[in-house]
């Protein structure tokens, strides 16, 4: 080949290079534009970021809507009756019995729970308890929406403090006692049967249960709290306030619906997540175990009078306490 031909070979296969490496470029400088692989970038963390913001609200929104979802069943209300054998919930019971079971073994809840009926008490007896009530609160009450009257103790609610209501009714120039030997008696009888029915459906000894205190009634309005006493409403588990609880009744002497408004009895299981309801009725029984397994607490009252009789007992007899006796009005 001539040197002519060897010349315009090598400049045809230069310029062939050159077209080459020029298309290279034009296809290679978009992906390595600084520009655009800077907005890739920010593009890419906005991304993220948007994902992460979406799996936390979807989270939030989950738990709100988890934590919120109680359950209110109603264990009993007040249109129900409840006749014959007592209706009930076991629980597992909490560790707070732990050290009692050792010291009272045939005493100390072994299974726990609660339970309700309205044949252990009768009407005629529960509007006994009611009249003994109303006498003994309409010497004082509370200046809030919580009164109550301890007969053991003489305790009565007045304005923002207690006073002792048998000094009261001695200072009084009234010829008319204010109780009755007949009050003490139906007090005492009342508060026999629900020992024994405590005692038979929890599996224990009777002769081994104590009355404690407190063992009180109360009225409750729709009043507005003065102290801290007209709290109520406040979730509490009775073991933890009175250590020598080991089981709780309250004995209803008003009606849900038709005496007040508010005022229900309510169970907070948070391990099932339900709130379970007992609604009062004139002469029904409600009774559990005092542990934790039974938080608790009571609605405030919306309008009318709550009546109601706590009798609360221990296996403790160094905690026990003895029948209201009583107490003659001296002239």
């Amino acid at each position: 080949m001539s040197s002519d031909g060897l010349n315009r070979r090598k400049r045809v296969v230069n310029r062939n290079r050159d077209t080459n490496e020029d298309n290279v470029s034009r296809v290679v400088s978009p992906e390595v534009s600084p520009e655009r692989t800077q907005n890739q970038s920010i593009m890419k963390r906005v991304m993220s970021r948007m994902v992460l913001s979406m799996a936390i609200l979807v989270v939030v929104y989950y738990t709100t809507t988890q934590s919120n979802d109680t359950k209110e069943l109603v264990m009993a209300s007040a249109t129900q009756s409840i006749t014959g054998s007592p209706i009930g919930q076991q629980m597992m019971c909490s560790q707070d019995y732990n050290e009692d079971r050792v010291r009272f073994t045939s005493c100390a809840p072994q299974r726990c729970g609660r339970f309700v009926s309205d044949s252990v008490i009768t009407e005629s007896e529960a509007k006994h308890l009611l009249s003994v009530a109303k006498r003994g609160l309409s010497l004082g009450g509370s200046s809030g929406g919580a009164s109550i009257l301890d007969l053991h103790t003489g305790a009565l609610s007045m304005a923002t403090n207690f006073v002792n209501i048998y000094k009261l009714i001695e200072s009084k120039p009234q010829k008319e006692e204010v109780f009755s030997e007949k009050d003490f008696e139906v007090y005492r009888t009342v508060k026999n049967k629900i020992r024994e029915t405590i005692a038979i459906h929890f599996g224990i000894s009777s002769a081994q249960l104590y009355l404690t205190d407190p063992t009180f009634f109360s009225r409750l309005t729709a009043k507005s709290a003065q102290t801290k006493h007209d709290e109520y409403w406040h979730k509490h588990v009775d073991k933890h306030t009175y250590k020598s609880f080991h089981f709780t009744s309250l004995l209803y002497l008003s009606t849900y619906g038709e005496d007040f408004s508010g005022g229900r009895f309510l169970f907070t299981d948070e391990t099932s997540n339900n709130t379970i309801i007992i609604e009062p009725k004139l002469g029904r029984l409600s009774a559990f175990t005092s542990g934790s397994e039974n938080e608790h607490f009571v609605e405030r009252v919306t309008s009318g009078t709550r009546f109601a009789i706590t009798v609360s007992f221990t296996c403790d007899p160094k905690f026990a306490i003895k029948d209201p006796q009583i107490v003659r009005h001296k002239n």
